[in-house]
């Protein structure tokens, strides 16, 4: 028996969408590794419209 439309027990939410959370979070961090590798790529390092040029000339004297 439903009471006003609900349920006894509560709709699981995480348990079903747990693999798309998980493919989400695996894909975020890819593509966020594949960003920080082209913008460290020599082709870029030095280009002076890189934010990050000033950074990367920093790290690479250590």
């Amino acid at each position: 028996m439903s009471f006003l439309g609900l349920r006894k027990w509560p709709t699981p939410v995480a348990k079903p969408l747990w693999p798309f959370i998980a493919a989400g979070t695996i894909t975020y961090f890819l593509v966020a590794k594949a960003q920080d590798m082209g913008v460290k790529s020599e082709a870029y390092a030095k280009d002076p419209r890189n934010p990050y040029a000033a950074q990367i000339a920093k790290e690479s004297h250590h």
